[in-house]
């Protein structure tokens, strides 16, 4: 997951908000796609040259932090109600090459964290952007979500939904944040191990106004020949929000982050441990800017501990 960037757009844009002083930034409307693309640019290389030290601490809010070590240790102490109840956590390193702004080369650090516990499940994840370059930029995620056939003690479905619930998500990193509030449901697709599709109302504090937030993820896992795969990922899809005609505004955009893992750790006698493959990221009206698209096809590790 891929969100760094994102994050120093949003401070770029934030410095020069109408009444905060001029900048081509603030008509980024007005360009062209590759005048935006070398603006854009100019902007976050001026934010990535601030110092930086001791990313997680200093760059991640510390509520949110708090939210998220709690929440984990929450997690990991409940009883789960069903079945399905689980806590997995896993590591990934992916590096890429032809990001936008700047046809730029990332490595990116990722620890991801998913739970079912009496009550719902959790997801939660942690992005580490350069972490091997001194200038490491934190990203956080937080998605809770409440069964309402566990809160209702009876079973809710209909069709190929399994369950239906309430959903939340907070989104958190350096001079960002914006908070959601929906709902979803858990689909029963055949041949996947989950498939899951949220509804949200967005807000972020930066920009007038709020949006509507889809959210979907799912994972497969399959077999062939003796090689054990896993088809995993996510869509999301924020429509505009802010003050159309002013630059406190977002185009709709999408992003989406598919990947191909095969379990190389079973080679070596390990299974369902060390996967290795490719993810790809796309992106369309990249920092809710028209004309700035974005796809990238990265190496990836993941170890599941």
């Amino acid at each position: 997951m891929s969100v760094p960037d994102d994050l120093l757009y949003r401070n770029c844009r934030k410095r020069f908000l109408p009444g905060q002083g001029k900048s081509a930034c603030a008509d980024r409307r007005k360009l062209s796609p590759p005048q935006a693309r070398g603006i854009i640019g100019d902007c976050v290389e001026g934010l990535l040259k601030k110092p930086r030290t001791k990313a997680i601490s200093v760059n991640l809010p510390k509520s949110m932090f708090a939210a998220i070590v709690i929440t984990l240790a929450a997690g990991a102490f409940a009883e789960p109600a069903f079945s399905q109840g689980f806590n997995a956590f896993n590591m990934q390193l992916l590096r890429g090459s032809g990001f936008e702004p700047g046809r730029t080369s990332a490595t990116n650090l990722t620890g991801e964290w998913a739970n079912a516990w009496n009550y719902g499940d959790n997801f939660a994840f942690v992005d580490v952007g350069s972490p091997f370059a001194g200038e490491a930029v934190t990203y956080a995620e937080w998605m809770p979500r409440l069964s309402l056939s566990s809160l209702a003690g009876r079973e809710i479905s209909a069709g190929v939904v399994r369950d239906v619930l309430l959903a939340g998500n907070v989104k958190s990193g350096e001079g960002f944040r914006a908070y959601l509030v929906g709902a979803g449901v858990n689909l029963d697709v055949p041949g996947f191990d989950f498939f899951r599709v949220n509804g949200f109302r967005r807000n972020d504090p930066n920009l007038p106004g709020a949006t509507w937030h889809l959210n979907m993820a799912w994972n497969k896992a399959f077999v062939t020949g003796s090689l054990h795969w896993e088809f995993g990922g996510f869509l999301n899809w924020a429509g505009a929000e802010g003050g159309p005609g002013t630059s406190a505004y977002s185009r709709p955009n999408l992003l989406s982050q598919p990947q191909l893992m095969f379990d190389l750790g079973r080679i070596f006698g390990t299974p369902d441990r060390l996967y290795a493959g490719v993810e790809w990221q796309i992106w369309r009206n990249k920092f809710g800017v028209p004309g700035i698209d974005e796809s990238v096809l990265q190496a990836a590790l993941k170890l599941k501990l």
